[in-house]
């Protein structure tokens, strides 16, 4: 195990993942304008190794921007920022399998922590929240970061592989041989020979593999330090669903400015509406819908995604909502 530095840490900092097409982003500009949340910027992305470039995003703070102006692309704002860390760690944005404890040597944790603690002093913050995908780092981060708070935001994965097959840079497109999730599960090449290796297939073994990891990892965690949001139910009530989050945090969500804050998110379901690309419901077809309960069924029951379209909308909350306190009844085992 790796020797914490004598300063005194960040405290708690929140990690939001996901398996990526899956609402990080809105969730995001939910939560991470609370006034007690530092961030990595889209500067960080341009500029990795500068930290004081997080003194811009005190800008955020001002009464004028604290509209859907600070929203506006040449703002400082929320991003996932990989070239940022992978600075830190070569290998943190495209792992082929992802990061555990044991990849965390002296010098990685030294740059975590300075690297974090730097962005929070630079915005002026006592807590500090990031964004990521994919793989889900969970043991990367408590190795470095013993108090960690993760937050697994999960998207029906139906909508998942409709959206990864919309997007050009989607390294399925060159097979599993290819890309950067290293060779599924026998369980899971043997649903793609089934489905002649169809893209809409493998896009459903993406979101299934990377499923499997999170909440197997997400299980080892105590409940104190897990938090699950439902894109589904974000959409539905996002106020709610953000000032959940930011109480799993221990920060107030009451406070008079986040609360003005969150008047200011405009939040848009993908899952019914057209943003970019049509949505799952209405561009995917019944044969490629009952493909895909087949191949992500184990989670999508998990999750809720496969109660009867007879079930109304409430039902479904509630088989989610049975679904995290089964995840953090395990945690605690």
């Amino acid at each position: 195990m790796v020797e914490h530095s004598h300063e005194a840490p960040i405290d708690r900092p929140v990690f939001v993942m996901g398996t990526g097409r899956c609402g990080l982003t809105p969730l995001m500009h939910l939560i991470a304008y609370h006034p007690d949340f530092a961030w990595p910027s889209n500067y960080h992305k341009r500029f990795p190794g500068r930290y004081a470039f997080a003194l811009l995003s005190r800008l955020a703070d001002l009464p004028v921007l604290r509209g859907r102006l600070k929203f506006a692309s040449y703002f400082p704002k929320h991003d996932e920022s990989y070239p940022m860390w992978d600075h830190l760690f070569y290998g943190f944005a495209k792992p082929i399998r992802d990061l555990v404890a044991e990849d965390v040597s002296p010098l990685t944790l030294r740059r975590f922590e300075r690297a974090v603690t730097e962005i929070a002093k630079w915005q002026g913050k006592r807590r500090f929240v990031a964004e990521y995908s994919g793989w889900s780092r969970i043991d990367f981060f408590k190795a470095i970061f013993p108090g960690a708070k993760f937050i697994h935001i999960v998207r029906d994965g139906r909508a998942v592989a409709n959206s990864l097959t919309h997007v050009a840079w989607w390294q399925g497109w060159e097979g599993v041989y290819k890309w950067r999730w290293g060779i599924p599960e026998p369980d899971l090449l043997e649903k793609l020979r089934q489905y002649d290796h169809s893209f809409v297939a493998l896009a459903g073994i993406h979101w299934t593999l990377l499923i499997r990891n999170i909440v197997a990892k997400s299980r080892t965690l105590p409940a104190k330090d897990f938090h699950l949001v439902r894109y589904e139910d974000l959409v539905a009530n996002p106020r709610e669903t953000a000032r959940a989050c930011i109480r799993f945090a221990g920060l107030d969500d009451d406070s008079p400015r986040f609360l003005e804050h969150l008047d200011s998110v405009e939040i848009v379901n993908a899952n019914e509406s057209q943003l970019r690309i049509p949505s799952w419901k209405s561009n995917l077809t019944p044969a490629q819908i009952d493909m895909l309960n087949d191949i992500c069924g184990e989670s999508l029951e998990s999750f809720g995604y496969l109660v009867g379209s007879d079930h109304p909308a409430t039902e479904i909350a509630e088989v989610g909502s049975r679904f995290v306190h089964r995840s953090k009844a395990r945690a605690l085992k």
